[in-house]
């Protein structure tokens, strides 16, 4: 008796890579792409114990609970670490990140949240992607909750390493994440003498093993049915057009927002500027005493 999700065939090299040049496009990228065989937070930790060590200076923004653990990765890899903090109901002004630069001349390094689905924040990536390159320090964005429900233009904001996950605006599996790569990104790796190799968390593997043999030979069995599903989720966006997938998540967002307003009874959304609110996730406060 046959069953749709066994006895699959095995997943080859080529339609993983055909996959991964998916992805690439969604991103707006031309940059190395690796789809890496866990949850958003595998590449997430990755990319920061790769690109960073005891010699990096790292602007942590935090606009949400994400901000704060990549604050504490930073840390653990022996950086130095300005922390750049917001009330949680804002996004972050570039104009503050541009502040930090001329306080700290010696940041290299700047990680960023771009949407906060705890909070429900959205944040400048482009405004802020200049201020870094001004500066020459690397740029990595967690674009996990906002990719499919608003643009993320990864080359053209200048991102040196985009984490993206499935599993929240597109709709997809969680068991797979994404991440680009640029070449400058690749060096910083290289160069760092803590960069994990011959580790789940090594990114330099991926290069090695997949890139570099021009992704002939796939390094490891894939998760085959969550590579099936995020193919099927891009398929889906494809073919909606991702601006009629976009423009669904800001119409939802608003009526959340006129709904809650409408409720009324002390009930509004916890991002009170509409221009700082993630269309991903609308949050709400809710009224006093109430638990």
């Amino acid at each position: 008796m046959t069953h749709p999700l066994l006895d699959l065939p095995p997943l080859t090299a080529a339609r993983f890579a055909a996959i991964e040049d998916r992805v690439a496009r969604l991103l707006g990228t031309a940059q190395d792409v690796v789809i890496m065989q866990g949850e958003a937070l595998l590449p997430l930790e990755g990319v920061i114990r790769a690109a960073a060590g005891p010699g990096t200076t790292a602007l942590n923004v935090i606009t949400g609970p994400y901000g704060r653990t990549f604050g504490d990765w930073l840390r653990d890899c022996g950086a130095t670490v300005i922390d750049l903090a917001v009330p949680f109901h804002t996004a972050v002004d570039a104009r503050r990140v541009r502040r930090a630069f001329a306080e700290h001349p010696g940041i290299d390094f700047v990680s960023l949240v771009h949407a906060e689905a705890a909070t429900g924040n959205t944040n400048p990536v482009a405004e802020i992607g200049e201020v870094a390159a001004e500066h020459g320090a690397l740029f990595s964005l967690d674009a996990v909750a906002s990719i499919g429900a608003e643009p993320v233009l990864t080359d053209a904001w200048g991102v040196d390493l985009c984490v993206i996950g499935a599993q929240k605006a597109m709709g997809g599996p969680a068991g797979v994440s994404a991440v680009s790569v640029s070449e400058r990104a690749w060096a910083r790796m290289a160069a760092n003498p803590r960069a994990p190799r011959r580790s789940y968390l090594s990114l330099l593997d991926w290069k090695e093993r997949w890139i570099e043999g021009g992704r002939a030979v796939l390094p490891h069995a894939p998760a085959q049915l969550e590579m099936l599903a995020l193919e099927a989720c891009l398929a889906r966006i494809e073919a909606d057009g991702a601006e009629t997938v976009m423009a669904r998540h800001r119409t939802a967002a608003l009526a959340t927002r006129a709904g809650a307003a409408a409720l009324g009874g002390g009930l509004e959304p916890y991002v009170r500027d509409v221009r700082e609110a993630a269309p991903v996730a609308t949050t709400l406060r809710v009224p006093a005493g109430v638990a």
